[in-house]
């Protein structure tokens, strides 16, 4: 059995990771979704089972702070803040959170912990990261780290692409050209132009949306 796990997506849903979990059977999310749609689209790959995180509102309130599934006797334990935990997880074989965007494998008396990272909207330099877990029919577990190269991508974007896409759209809302626009914001013609007519071919797409097509 196949299950894909991710946390801390915050609105962007990778390409990379829907072709990733395409063949999983089951799909975790340890919180920070941001938006229910990124709880529908990975429902069309595969069953989810998702915990709220801190950055998850008013929309998410009727997802649970934790939940315990069970896979070939084996019980895992999902919350979005480790540090948060009040339960007794003496019988837990797995403990999988999010919330740091830190990737964490790690064995604590006989019980493994588990952060995939994060792997949506992340800060300069931070890893884009989730994780394939397989479980064996006799219950054995292997963690496969799935990392996200994105470097040549990023490293032609600005590191405050998602102002400059905020201020893209606004400008373009005014009227404004792409060379217009790249001259105010100071950012090549083509960056301009690629945004502009993202916003533009995808009404009522957001900046996350925007970033997710133009990296």
């Amino acid at each position: 059995m196949l299950i894909g796990i991710l946390s801390d997506t915050h609105g962007l849903l990778r390409q990379e990771v829907i072709e990733g979990l395409k063949d999983v059977d089951h799909i975790i999310h340890a919180g920070d979704i941001d938006k229910k749609e990124v709880i529908d689209r990975l429902e069309e790959l595969a069953p989810v089972t998702v915990v709220r995180g801190n950055a998850d509102k008013e929309w998410a309130e009727y997802l649970p702070e934790n939940v315990i599934l069970e896979f070939a006797g084996k019980k895992i334990y999902i919350i979005h803040n480790k540090g948060k935990i009040c339960d007794d997880l003496k019988d837990i074989a797995v403990v999988i959170y999010g919330h740091s965007h830190k990737y964490s494998l790690v064995e604590k008396n006989g019980q493994i912990w588990f952060n995939p990272g994060c792997c949506g909207k992340r800060k300069p330099g931070q890893e884009v990261s989730y994780a394939i877990l397989e479980i064996s029919e006799s219950g054995e577990f292997e963690i496969n780290k799935k990392v996200i190269d994105n470097a040549s991508q990023n490293s032609k974007l600005p590191k405050d692409i998602d102002k400059i896409i905020s201020k893209t759209m606004v400008l373009t809302d005014k009227g404004k050209t792409p060379d217009e626009i790249a001259k105010r914001l100071k950012i090549s013609e083509e960056l301009a132009e690629s945004i502009c007519r993202m916003y533009l071919t995808h009404p009522g797409v957001d900046v996350a949306g925007i970033l997710q097509r133009i990296s």
